[in-house]
């Protein structure tokens, strides 16, 4: 099927009218003939389709907020899912009888999925799957990709230049996640490295919850700036450890997710920290937090994994501490500061 001949004629689908999926759909849009936003909520859809507003955004003409899920796969060819982690497998295996070799999927969640290994003696590598893993083993799908990089919604909405990293194993895909996101004030650049850039987007969360402790701390900017410093060269030590590569760590989906989301109020894992600094206790932070944040689960998991291979995550353990055994956020700085910054 060449599909970038007709690209603009096909329906596509964006599952999850969050913040980031409103904005990617807006994105998306003015690029094809008819959109489709999925939410699993009959009366957000209904409201949203009167309203013609979806998390708070205007939509265009050509978007159709639905909660029917059966005929928007089998109607679009070309699905985005962006939806929580937590909720993805679950999501994969009531879509995989109706999924076909033909559909192409580019994800848009930045988080993993963990198995139930409570009777291992430690969490591996075996036991996590990124979100393209997930659809690999719950369909029949096989083109696959991922968008990940310094796409704050926020940002997107007012059209603010920037850019993204569309990755697969995929050339079709690649192709296609370029065409349907890059216009004039955003491009989308293509990686063959899926893997990397799923875990990058994944990992920035964390060092997102840490940035957030120091502006919550008042630290100024050159604690800052030793802060990004040494988390991307945790980031870079945990892809080596893990057998990834680490050359997508200079791109968008890198340093430039990270830098992002460590300077942004209105990041999730930047708001879990800075509230944190500010005495206020995890559980209640989650409980009244607008959203989904992944980056506290992605804490834990990096931390065990690390763990199963023996190797020092410095920035990733302190955070662990700090969210999970009480250690207060400026004893946490003190013990970063007598760690050398791994390399």
């Amino acid at each position: 099927m060449d599909w970038k001949k007709t690209l603009h004629s096909k329906p596509i689908a964006v599952l999850g009218a969050g913040n980031f999926g409103t904005a990617i759909a807006k994105l998306i849009a003015p690029q094809v003939d008819q959109l489709f936003l999925y939410t699993n909520k009959a009366d957000v859809a209904l409201e949203s389709q009167l309203n013609r507003t979806s998390a708070g955004q205007t939509l265009p003409a050509n978007v159709e907020v639905t909660h029917d899920l059966v005929s928007l796969i089998k109607y679009c060819p070309i699905i985005f899912p962006i939806i929580p982690a937590s909720r993805f497998r679950s999501l994969m295996q009531e879509m995989a009888p109706y999924l076909t070799e033909e559909h192409l999927l580019i994800h848009g969640t930045k988080g993993l999925d963990i198995t139930d290994c409570e009777d291992k003696p430690s969490l591996t590598r075996a036991y996590i799957a990124t979100m393209s893993e997930v659809i690999r083993h719950e369909t029949k799908v096989n083109q696959i990709g991922c968008l990940a990089g310094p796409n704050l919604a926020h940002d997107l909405h007012k059209k603010h230049p920037a850019a993204t990293v569309v990755a697969s194993y995929s050339k079709q895909v690649l192709a296609i996640g370029q065409q349907l996101l890059t216009n004039s004030w955003f491009r989308a650049y293509p990686s063959s490295h899926l893997l990397s850039v799923e875990f990058c987007s994944v990992l920035k969360n964390i060092f997102a919850i840490g940035a957030g402790l120091l502006r919550g701390m008042e630290y100024g900017d050159n604690t800052y700036a030793f802060f990004l410093s040494a988390s991307l060269a945790e980031m870079h030590h945990i892809l080596e450890t893990m057998h990834l590569h680490t050359n997508v760590l200079l791109g968008p989906a890198g340093i430039g997710d990270l830098i992002a989301t460590c300077n942004s109020s209105s990041s999730r894992n930047y708001t879990i920290g800075y509230r944190l600094a500010k005495g206020e206790l995890l559980n209640h932070i989650l409980a009244t937090l607008q959203g989904v944040s992944e980056g506290v689960q992605t804490v834990k998991t990096i931390h065990e994994v690390m763990k199963s291979h023996h190797q020092r995550a410095p920035i990733t353990t302190l955070i662990y501490r700090i969210l999970f055994e009480q250690l207060s956020p400026k004893a946490g700085l003190r013990c970063l500061m007598r760690y050398p910054i791994v390399q």
